[in-house]
């Protein structure tokens, strides 16, 4: 009788291992992205329609949960932790990723592109698709660049128009190397904030002004604490959108592919949530009381003379000089196929 029962026991046992088995198997898996922004900024609106998409073509097998508002780290953090696996996936600017991949500064040179067009087809090229892949050898998987927008200028001392209007002007910027370069080039004094101190920073006039695009400015709510906002686009600014290269690599194939289909429809999508939003934007923040100037292609050549080429110089003594040398030449090659109407 209790050699019978010390069987049962072990089959029941056993059963429930091979059961939960089963039931690990099918288990979701669980993508876990890190965003910066609120669930109301283009990127994150992207971000929904991704998590959407790959949940429906995978039939919920991929779980995604989206943190907005740096829950989990700021960008520099949370591209840490994907590349050591602790973080399924995370977006981040240019600027943080240049510290695991300095190929990145790339997107940091100034003035580089005269719309979004040009830009846009630049990084769904070949060399932006590059750009996306030399990070596999960090452990970090490219997916697709998430919008962000142009950056501009804001600040309590007076409207920008030109390098002169920057001179002596104390200015927030981004733990970007480059971005600090390319102020300090035009007279600025730049000081690198995170972003999750940026209004408190602002509010206690720790700086004269900060930069960013018009959809961070709004949301940060930087109509409160600034006075100025001219409309330099000085950087376009995308969010590379990255994923744990061993992770992404162990997932079936029809999940890869889900994925990577999602990340150019949240990428696509963002884009025209952005640029449809921005008039309005500035129009909004004309309402709140800033004093909104648009800067001449005059005034933006001046800027782009004086830094432009002091950032390169910086950027080919960093990363590899063909690198940036085939990334020039692809922008050249767009401004000439976009403006022939191509």
């Amino acid at each position: 009788m209790k050699r019978h029962l010390v069987i049962c026991v072990a089959v029941v046992v056993a059963c429930t291992f091979l059961l939960s088995g089963v039931v690990l198997a099918g288990s979701p898996i669980k993508a876990r992205i890190s965003l910066c922004n609120s669930e109301t900024h283009p990127q994150s609106i992207g971000m929904q329609l991704f998590k959407k998409y790959v949940e429906e073509k995978t039939k919920g097998q991929v779980q995604v949960a989206l943190y907005y508002n740096s829950q989990l780290g700021g960008e520099r953090e949370s591209v840490e932790q994907v590349k050591s696996g602790s973080l399924e996936m995370a977006t981040a600017s240019a600027g943080p990723l240049t510290t695991f991949n300095n190929k990145y500064m790339v997107l940091d040179i100034p003035f580089a592109f005269d719309s979004y067009e040009i830009a846009w087809g630049v990084l769904d090229g070949p060399m932006g698709q590059k750009l996306l892949e030399s990070s596999e050898g960090i452990g970090l998987k490219g997916l697709a660049y998430l919008e962000n927008g142009y950056r501009h200028v804001t600040n309590n001392v007076r409207p920008i128009n030109g390098p002169d209007d920057l001179k002596g002007i104390k200015i927030r910027t981004m733990e970007a190397p480059m971005h600090m370069e390319n102020f300090r080039v035009l007279g600025a004094n730049p000081t690198p904030v995170p972003w999750t101190e940026l209004y408190l920073t602002m509010q206690q006039k720790v700086v004269d002004g900060q930069e960013n695009p018009l959809a961070n400015i709004w949301e940060v709510k930087m109509f409160e604490v600034q006075k100025f906002t001219s409309l330099t686009g000085h950087i376009y600014d995308p969010m590379p959108l990255v994923a744990n290269l061993a992770w992404f690599n162990k997932l079936p194939k029809d999940h890869q592919a889900a994925i990577e289909k999602g990340a150019l429809l949240a990428q696509n999508y963002s884009r025209f949530v952005n640029k449809d939003r921005e008039s309005q934007i500035a129009a909004k923040l004309t309402a709140k009381g800033m004093k909104v100037n648009d800067v001449s292609a005059e005034g933006k050549e001046k800027m782009r003379a004086k830094s432009q080429s002091a950032v390169v110089a910086k950027i080919k003594a960093t990363t590899d000089k063909k690198f940036v040398d085939d990334w020039l030449a692809a922008i050249a090659t767009m401004h000439k196929d976009v403006n022939a109407g191509f």
